[in-house]
C-alpha cells in the first residue's frame, strides 16, 4: 500500500496524465484512488502539524462594549477557527474545499483539456493530494520563525504558495504545453478556485467558531443546573 502511494505521488509529478487518464478511462488501475490518495495525505499531514506545532495565539480584536462579553467570546472563537483552518487544518480544508473550487474554475478555463466536473475532481484530487509534501515545508516556518499565526504570511501567503507551486506544475505537466494562452488558463483556474476556496473557508470557519462557542456555553449552563 505504501509503495503504491509513493509511486502514485511520483507519477503525479512526473507524468500526471498517466495517473489521471488511467483512472478515468481504464479499469486496470496501477495507482492509488484519487480521493483516497487525497484524504490519506491530508490526515497524515494534519496529524504531523498537530504533534509538532503550537498553533495557539492571543486573539487580536477590535473594540468591544465591556458589557458585551458574549460578542467578544464569539469573535475570539471565529478568529481561532479561521486561522486554524488555513494553518493546522490546511490539509483538510484544502482537501474538502479547495478541490471542488478548483474544479469549478476548471469548468471555465480547462474545458479544452479535460471535460466534466467529475474528471476535474479527479485531476484536482491528485494535484492537491500531491501538495501535501509541500505543506509539510510550512512546519519549520511555523515552529521557528517567531511569526504569529495571526500574521497573513503565516496563515495566508505561505500556505497559498505551498499549494500553488506544485498545483501549477501538475496542471502544466498534464496539459504539456508552454503556450502563453495555456498558462493564462492554468493560472486563471488556480486563482478563481483559490479565491472561492478562501471565501468559503472563511464562511465555514465562522460557522464552526460560533458552534464551538454555543456548545461551550450550553455545557457551562448545563453544569450550573
Amino acid at each position: 500500500m505504501f509503495s503504491k502511494f509513493v509511486s502514485t505521488f511520483k507519477e503525479v509529478y512526473n507524468h500526471p496524465r498517466n495517473v489521471i487518464d488511467q483512472f478515468l478511462e481504464s479499469d486496470d488501475r496501477d495507482f492509488f484512488h484519487p480521493f483516497l490518495f487525497l484524504i490519506i495525505g491530508a490526515l497524515v499531514v494534519t496529524a504531523v502539524n498537530t504533534v509538532l506545532v503550537d498553533f495557539s495565539f492571543d486573539p487580536v480584536l477590535g473594540e468591544f462594549d465591556p458589557e458585551n462579553e458574549q460578542m467578544r467570546e464569539i469573535a475570539e472563537w471565529i478568529q481561532a477557527s479561521t486561522v486554524r483552518s488555513t494553518t493546522q487544518f490546511l490539509p483538510i480544508s484544502s482537501a474538502l474545499l479547495l478541490v471542488p473550487m478548483l474544479s469549478v474554475g476548471g469548468i471555465f478555463f480547462f474545458r479544452d483539456y479535460i471535460s466534466g466536473f467529475f474528471s476535474l475532481l479527479v485531476m484536482n484530487s491528485y494535484a492537491v493530494g500531491a501538495t501535501m509534501l509541500f505543506q509539510l515545508f510550512l512546519i519549520p516556518f511555523w515552529m521557528f520563525s517567531g511569526v504569529s499565526m495571526l500574521d497573513p504570511i503565516a496563515n495566508a501567503t505561505l500556505p497559498a504558495v505551498a499549494i500553488a507551486i506544485p498545483t501549477l506544475w501538475i496542471y502544466n505537466s498534464y496539459i504539456m504545453s508552454s503556450d502563453f494562452m495555456a498558462w493564462v488558463r492554468i493560472i486563471s483556474t488556480f486563482i478563481v478556485g483559490y479565491v472561492l476556496y478562501a471565501v468559503i473557508t472563511g464562511f465555514a470557519a465562522s460557522i464552526i467558531g460560533y458552534m464551538i462557542f454555543a456548545i461551550q456555553r450550553i455545557s457551562e449552563m448545563s453544569g450550573q443546573l
